[in-house]
């Protein structure tokens, strides 16, 4: 480590870094961060590295992107002509600049984006749709109808799942990334197609978002099918199974994080801080790790019925969670009493996490690796004091948030290594 320039007093060098953003992080890398004004340390905040859209996504053929925005266009066509059957000083808006998007990602061969905004676009268009069919009472515009083709979608869905309930890899970290895309997108589809309400009425409205929902969860599941195709070939028929080591996975991950205080023990601890401390910085950063590490949390919803993988991800980031949550209580830069924070310890702590970041991930994750680590990335990210421009009064608040967002994510990186490996083994 550099030694503190004796000589250079806290105005030089706060002149010095506004001389621009590259003075500025040089001067942050040659001194203690907690040495520096917090005008300079806000800012260097913004400009560390970051592992900015590190995650994996599982590439898209040029023929699928085409057809997807081609169904889009198509949605947009058909809607223009239902609602010029409509009479109504109300004009149909298409999908609100999401196919001019999807069509220039596809000249740029930018497949999966482009794939993205089509699927994205179809909610606005086909929602359109749906108003104008029910409105022109048309036989799409069925409830019964609309809840029979939900019926029909998820079927599929089902049917997908069921093709590699065995999870056959022929390379674990790669191959259990792409199953868990896929099964990610059923989850979706089984969360968009209708399903009939028969205790209700529908007005226009409510059929035109079912209508979309249908429309959407094809999309998104043509997607699936195609990711699907792909991972086949890349195992063959020779793949060794895996699902008995997921089960097997998910019961000792949910296990462990059985031994773990529940939310709400947690929450009487800190209750607890603030009631003898008040609410300063050690409170706010025990409330914010307390939140990310156990209310954003994992859990098994009707739709989630198979998609075993999935769901033992995410007790396995659960886990890791939990046990990012003790070990940055203990690390925490700041004491009970308090009443202001310095923002070089965000920089301080950003640089760590990033570092931390780089060992484990890298620049070319496996899949997997890439998808139980994706949140520890996003925390890099937006561990900024102002993220987005948007400050908090007092600025310690907007300081704690930076900081603690880089602390749980360099905590959470110690924990993903292992986890990872009883995957991969």
């Amino acid at each position: 480590m550099v030694p503190d320039p004796p000589s250079l007093s806290r105005r030089a060098l706060l002149g010095g870094a506004a001389a621009g953003l590259v003075g500025l992080t040089g001067v942050v890398g040659a001194v203690r961060p907690t040495a520096l004004p917090d005008a300079v340390t806000d800012q260097a905040s913004k400009f560390l590295p970051d592992p900015t859209d590190h995650r994996w996504h599982p590439p898209v053929s040029e023929a699928h992107a085409r057809d997807t925005v081609g169904q889009l266009a198509e949605e947009v066509e058909r809607g223009r002509e239902l609602w010029s059957d409509l009479d109504t000083d109300e004009r149909f808006t298409g999908a609100g600049g999401w196919l001019e998007s999807a069509r220039e990602a596809l000249q740029a061969e930018n497949y999966r984006e482009a794939t993205f905004y089509a699927t994205g676009g179809m909610q606005f268009a086909a929602e359109e749709v749906g108003i104008a069919l029910a409105r022109l009472d048309r036989p799409e515009a069925d409830p019964k109808r609309l809840a029979d083709r939900g019926e029909a979608i998820r079927d599929r869905a089902d049917d997908l799942v069921a093709s590699f309930d065995d999870y056959p890899v022929a390379d674990p970290g790669r191959d259990l990334g792409w199953y868990h895309d896929i099964e990610r997108t059923v989850r979706f589809v089984r969360f968009d197609a209708s399903e009939r309400d028969r205790d209700r009425e529908y007005d226009a409205r409510d059929i035109g978002s079912i209508y979309a929902g249908n429309r959407q969860a094809e999309l998104r599941l043509a997607t699936a099918e195609h990711h699907r195709e792909r991972v086949h070939e890349l195992v063959g028929d020779d793949g060794d199974p895996m699902a008995d080591r997921i089960d097997r996975l998910d019961e000792r991950f949910r296990a462990r994080i059985e031994e773990f205080p529940s939310r709400e023990a947690v929450r009487e601890e800190v209750e607890a801080v603030e009631d003898e401390y008040g609410p300063g910085p050690y409170a706010l950063a025990r409330w914010k790790l307390a939140m990310w590490c156990y209310d954003t949390d994992y859990y098994v919803a009707d739709w989630d019925e198979g998609l075993s993988l999935m769901t033992t991800v995410e007790a396995a980031q659960a886990l890791a969670q939990r046990r990012a949550h003790d070990r940055a209580v203990d690390a925490l830069a700041m004491d009970p009493d308090d009443d202001g924070f310095d923002s070089g310890h965000v920089v301080r702590e950003k640089r760590a996490a990033m570092k931390r970041f780089r060992r484990v991930v890298g620049d070319d994750p496996a899949p997997l690796l890439s998808i139980l680590t994706v949140r520890a990335g996003e925390d890099i990210d937006v561990a900024e004091v102002g993220f987005a421009g948007s400050y908090e009064y007092p600025i310690w608040r907007d300081r704690v948030d930076a900081y603690c967002y880089a602390l749980v994510a360099r905590m959470k990186l110690k924990e993903y290594p292992p986890l990872y490996e009883r995957f991969v083994e």
